[in-house]
């Protein structure tokens, strides 16, 4: 690029008649970076060529002119685009309302360098006659230019990923980083407004910076700015393309064609590929025709349909919010809307759906077509139907296709779900394929969340659906033709593709070492990285599966085939062929039983790469079997393929991908033939020796049901034992043969793979026959095949109590089982399935015949089992079911191992308040005298007894615990000391809680005294507690009033909520100083109010948070953990947030800002008044004929008998104290927010 002078002071214009005919007006008046030379040299190699004409207004460096912006007015006057180079600088106040006026029309801006500070003078005045616009950088250019890293650091920069496809990013690559020269501008955080288009960082600085955005003002205008314009940006052509697409953006324009060519293609050459002797491999795609190729699967027709991936790894049109360190993201807004999405739409991705055929039958595929293009990370498309099923998260779609041209019969899709998290796009929902009982099977990553919704067909959620709530990874599954989802198994790995077997096993890969994967069981719950990835969704599952054995192996084969078609070598049939793309390899492992189920072990590598470097691009994602038996490896082509890596070092490129044929060496190829017409459809579905053709048929059996196939469907089964009986059984569902009466016949079928198949079809119906039910029942007592087991207790689970139990006690009572790998969990499952079915549960458990169990799950057997998960729900009626299940126990051995359950349930939790039958019932099992029982008759002895035991620190504490309650309830008033010096003294915590909560059924004022004076030693733990019994009785709320106002308490201590609280007492002193010394304390004004909430919302969306930091915040500083669960961890005050929509900006404002606006039903804040003269105020956990169960801020359960409530009302307020937030600075905030908008456990 060639430079030249300009002469101080002039103003000058010159012009070119052809090309867009657009002026810029050029205002350049700074001296640091010298953009008199280098932007008007700019213009004429870069702009003017393609007739764009210029207007230069400069101005001196130095003197009386430097502030004179000569000509400016008629500049604006006759231009399309500003262009600003300006640093602090007063022009003249016309001169400066010509800019305001140009900008406030709505006018286009184009700002570099140090136009962030363009007419600001740090607090200084301007001259006489002169302006500033100190606002400009906030106002116009959305930014926050406060300083800048020092001039002697290196600083680079590169395109922002999440930006990816924004037309000013056209041509660049997003995963090169380019050296800059000027010094990197701290600009953080920029407006919510804003879209970041590049990052950069300077050396030794661990934080980037935005340097270049687009901002969209209050006035409508494109507004483009860069703190980069170094005379070195100028020469790197990276800057120069940024900046010419930029103008093009900013006046609407398209860019010319010779600035439309493909990004261009890093690396072409084909890595070598290396095979075993008797296998080779055939490239069949590459770039142009595919790119990023993530799912690959065949038609009918033999045609290839691929996935390319190419808008990963972030979302068009969202902007990233906050990320963790593995970049686990939160986008504003947080999904993109349904396509389809328009050309200038800026959700309009570059994802595609691609058709490939071998038009001739040679094997090569010549011809190649787009079903869909304009994608936003679409990761699957499954053919059946009438139309296409199309994986888009956060929706799958259904796109008609009637008469098979290969388009849309419309643009707009069926919306058929949504909820599919996108916070990692490499694991997010994934994978269709059919299974053979017609359902669509698929999966679901690691590291985003889901909260799934069906939708009607007016394609807008279905009223009143509760939404699906899962964290983490799981296998699911959709029904068309009823609208059915489900969760088909939980846990499991990063999983990234499904696999079903021709026996209608499923599986997926795994991302970790040490195995190739999972193998599903319905309703199964798998190891995963808790904590990280969530928790189970079932707290009371008490264990989970591994993943299948392997012998030590690094990792990850993400997803595998199994091998069972006929065309490959012998020895590869029926194994796993597992694609590691990290490792750039492809694994064949053999598959072996493993009870009811797998493990696995490595028989060698069919595919591995060469030594040269370039040979590491090879990265294979995904395999299938095609139509000619032949396996298809899908090729994404990267040297890393993990997003958070790929593309923060350039290790990706989104022009390249292949697609390869693995065959035994030699082989010709085969053609298709015609296996699918009507003539040959169902022997094709019954017989080909390639499970590919068996599973395209049973699919367009599917597609168009015919019952005449049923009397051969029903005769095949009758007579056939091996395959084909299976495929007829499947081919019966489909065409709609299959109901009880097949059943009765199948469910004693030679095969056990049909008599398993039809006990999960019975199932799947949710209910059964009696004569059905029966034959279930009977069947879990003698059934010899462990999978045909391993399945009844899944589908047990799936049935009412009354069918579902007996299964299981069958099942429960085989000693062969004990040492299976899966069947002793699946059985427990089963039953905590129905745990909410008491009345059920406990007529089974009538008979002494169901407590003779051989299973254990997590060393229990089901009973005891069911003791801890009803102990641990904590609700009265669970526990009063404990009881009855006690009273049901045949002999002291198994009352011993319900104990034992009982006592599991409460390790390190304390002991909630028990039912008098439950407690007469412990009593009694544990061998004691009902002291409890004789204790609330007010029996003396027992009175002495108890609180001599209150008193010893070595009895149990759960002991103590229940005496101190009942201490308490009768008021006997010679356990005051004693409870009084546990408050103030006591080794356990959870003991000194319930001292607090006895204490508050004594009208006494020398407990009020006691906790006051000794409040300020008390540990910070009681505080909350304390605070509450002295609120709870007049008398004490005085004592209380007057430490604060003596300051022996710290008055902050008597928030809003205990003032409100406080004022309730009828007690006239109380009153009198409440009044003097606390009437200042006012609720803020709805003006106030709405400030807070703009203010927290432009925090909250301008991003840069650390989710990590705002974890410490959420259960430290701003104490949100002391009342809400959040990932599994927090107090149980408040609803648990995890499945919550958090990323609903403004709900989640409000809720913190205004939390009585909404209270969550359940939630509702009550004040109750007793007859001794207690306030009490929380919300109603439980109530029945006898008590209330009042839970307030203190965090402690309230039993107030029925008989003792003088009033409850609501208290027409949150429980949620207001203003929680008020101490966390700015920075703190955007922290705190990343943590809450997480959808899941930061890294």
């Amino acid at each position: 690029m060639t430079f030249f002078r300009l002469h101080l002071f002039l103003l000058f214009s010159f012009h070119c008649s052809f090309g867009k005919d657009a002026t810029i007006a050029f205002v350049l008046a700074e001296r640091e970076y010298d953009t008199l030379k280098t932007v008007p040299a700019f213009y004429e190699s870069e702009l003017k060529p393609l007739g764009f004409r210029a207007t230069y207004i400069i101005a001196p460096e130095d003197g009386d002119g430097r502030n004179d912006l000569k000509g400016m007015e008629r500049a604006l006057d006759a231009a399309d685009l500003l262009f600003v180079s300006v640093r602090r600088r007063a022009p003249k106040i016309s001169q400066m309302n010509s800019i305001r006026a140009w900008v406030k029309a709505g006018n286009p801006v184009v700002a570099i360098r140090t136009a962030s500070h363009a007419f600001h003078f740090r607090g200084k005045d301007p001259p006489s006659g002169h302006a500033l616009w100190e606002g400009w950088d906030a106002e116009v250019l959305g930014g926050n230019y406060s300083n800048h890293h020092g001039s002697n650091k290196k600083t680079w920069f590169r395109i922002e990923p999440t930006a990816k496809g924004h037309p000013i990013l056209d041509g660049l690559q997003s995963a090169t980083e380019v050296t800059s020269g000027g010094s990197l501008y701290k600009v953080s955080p920029l407006a919510a407004t804003t879209q970041v288009l590049a990052s950069g960082r300077a050396e030794g600085i661990d934080a980037t910076e935005p340097v270049a955005w687009t901002n969209k003002p209050v006035w409508g205008n494109r507004v483009f700015n860069t703190s980069l314009g170094h005379p070195d940006d100028f020469e790197a052509p990276p800057f120069c393309r940024l900046l010419i697409n930029a103008i093009h953006w900013s006046l609407n324009l398209k860019l010319p064609e010779k600035f439309s060519k493909p990004a261009s293609v890093k690396e072409a050459r084909l890595p070598e590929l290396i095979t075993p002797d008797d296998l080779e491999i055939e490239l069949v795609l590459r770039e142009p025709d595919v790119a990023n190729p993530l799912y690959v699967n065949f038609d009918e027709r033999g045609r290839m349909w691929v996935v390319e991936y190419r808008q990963y790894p972030w979302p068009a049109g969202l902007r990233m919010v906050s990320h963790d360190k593995v970049y686990r993201n939160v986008y504003d807004p947080p999904y993109p809307p349904p396509p389809p999405h328009a050309s200038n739409s800026p959700f309009r991705g570059k994802d595609r759906i691609s058709i490939h055929e071998d038009t001739d039958g040679d094997g090569t595929f010549d011809s190649h077509k787009v079903f869909l293009d304009g994608l936003n990370l679409v990761t699957a498309a499954l053919k059946g139907r009438d139309g296409v099923f199309v994986l888009n998260p956060p929706y799958l779609l259904f796109y008609a296709d009637k008469n098979e041209d290969d388009r849309p019969d419309s643009p707009t899709p069926r919306i058929l779900l949504s909820g599919f998290g996108l916070e990692d796009s490499h694991s997010i929902a994934n994978n269709l394929r059919w299974g053979p009982d017609g359902w669509i099977y698929a999966t679901h990553g690691s590291t985003v969340s889901a909260n799934i919704v069906l939708h009607g067909l007016n394609n807008k959620p279905i009223p009143g659906f509760k939404p699906i709530h899962r964290m983490g990874q799981f296998a699911w599954r959709y029904q068309p033709e009823t609208h059915r989802f489900e969760v088909f198994a939980e846990g499991g790995g990063n999983a990234f593709g499904i696999e079903i077997d021709s026996k209608g096993r499923v599986y997926s890969g795994h991302n970790g070492g040490d195995t190739r994967g999972f193998h599903y069981v319905q309703g199964g719950y798998y190891s995963k990285t808790f904590g990280k990835h969530g928790n189970l969704s079932n707290p009371y599952a008490f264990g989970h599966f591994p993943s299948m054995t392997h012998p030590k192996v690094k990792r990850f084969t993400h997803t595998f085939e199994i091998y069972e078609g006929t065309t490959l070598p012998k020895r590869y049939h029926g194994k796993l062929f597992g694609v590691a793309p990290i490792l750039r390899y492809v694994v064949a492992s053999d598959l072996r039983s493993h009870g009811s189920t797998f493990r696995t072990e490595d028989m060698d590598k069919p595919i591995t790469i060469g030594e040269d470097p370039d040979d590491r691009w090879f990265s294979p994602v995904e395999i299938q079997t095609g139509p000619d038996g032949n396996l298809y490896v899908a090729d994404f082509h990267a040297r890393q393929v993990a997003h958070y890596i790929a593309y923060s070092k350039g290790l990706t490129d989104a022009g390249l991908g292949r697609i390869y044929r693995l065959k035994t060496k030699g082989a010709k190829h085969v053609r298709l033939g015609d296996p699918f017409s009507p003539a040959n459809l169902l022997q094709t579905a019954l017989r080909h020796q390639n499970r590919w053709h068996r599973e395209t048929a049973l699919r367009i059996l599917g597609d168009h049901p015919d019952s005449a196939h049923v009397p051969k469907l029903r005769s095949i089964l009758q007579e056939e034992f091996g395959q084909p009986a299976l495929q007829a059984l499947w081919a019966l569902n489909l065409c709609g043969g299959f109901g009880k009466e097949v059943a009765l016949e199948t469910l004693g079928h030679k095969n056990p793979h049909v008599r398993r198949w039809t006990v999960r079809l019975l199932a799947d119906q949710r209910e059964v026959s009696s004569e059905v039910s029966i034959r279930l029942a009977e069947m879990a007592s003698h059934e010899s095949d462990v999978e045909v087991r391993s399945q009844l207790a899944s589908s047990a689970r799936r049935l009412p109590a009354q069918d579902g139990l007996p299964i299981l006690a069958r099942l429960a009572r085989l000693k062969e089982d004990d040492e299976d790998p899966h069947l002793p969990l699946l059985v427990w499952w089963g039953f905590e399935t129905h745990a909410s079915e008491i009345d059920s549960i406990l007529t089974h458990f009538k008979d002494p015949a169901n407590w003779n169990s051989h299973l254990r799950a997590d060393g229990a057997f089901p009973q005891q089992n069911l003791m801890r998960r009803w102990a641990l729900s904590g609700g009265q009626t669970e526990l009063e079911a404990c009881a009855h299940l006690l009273a049901l126990a045949p002999d002291a051995a198994h009352t011993t191992l319900l104990l034992e359950g009982f006592e599991n349930a409460f390790e390190g939790r304390t002991l909630p308040p028990l039912p008098e039958r439950l407690s007469r019932a412990l009593s009694k099992a544990l061998g004691q005298e009902n002291l409890s029982f004789v204790l609330r008759r007010g029996d003396k002895e027992a009175t002495i007894k108890a609180i001599g035991r209150l008193k010893d620190s070595k009895a149990p504490i759960s002991q103590r615990i229940q005496l101190a309650r009942i201490l308490g309830d009768v008021k006997e008033v010679r356990a005051v000391p004693v409870l009084l010096s546990l408050v103030s003294a006591g080794k356990k915590m959870s003991l000194r809680h319930e001292a607090l909560l006895s204490l508050q059924k004594f009208n006494l004022p020398e407990i009020g005294k006691t906790i006051t004076f000794a409040f300020p030693n008390l540990p910070e733990e009681l505080h909350t507690g304390a605070i509450h019994l002295l609120a709870s009785r007049a008398g004490w709320a005085l004592e209380l009033v007057e430490a604060c106002v003596s300051e022996n308490i710290s008055p902050e201590i008597l928030n809003r909520e205990i003032l409100a609280k406080l004022r309730l007492h009828d007690l006239p002193q109380l009153q009198k100083l409440l009044t003097a010394q606390f009437s200042s304390i006012k609720l803020q004004t709805e003006i106030e109010l709405d400030r807070k909430m703009a203010r927290y919302r432009f925090l909250a969306s301008s991003g840069g948070g650390n989710p990590k930091i705002g974890e410490s915040l959420f259960f430290g500083q701003a104490g949100c953990a002391a009342c809400h669960v959040l990932f599994g961890k927090g107090g149980s005050i408040g609803p648990d947030l995890t499945p919550y929509d958090r990323s609903d900006l403004n709900a989640m404002l409000l809720a913190i800002v205004r939390p009585s606006s909404e209270v969550r039903e359940g939630y509702e804040h009550n004040i109750l008044s007793t007859k001794d003269g207690r306030i009490l105020s929380g919300f109603k956990v439980e109530e029945n004929p006898k008590v209330l169960i009042l839970r307030g801020l203190d965090g402690q359960d309230h039993v107030v008998p029925r008989d003792q409530i003088t009033s409850l009302t609501p208290a027409g307020r949150s429980l949620m104290p207001s203003g929680l937030l008020d101490s966390l600075t700015d920075e703190d905030f955007r922290d705190f927010f990343a943590y809450l908008c997480s959808t899941t456990p930061p890294k």
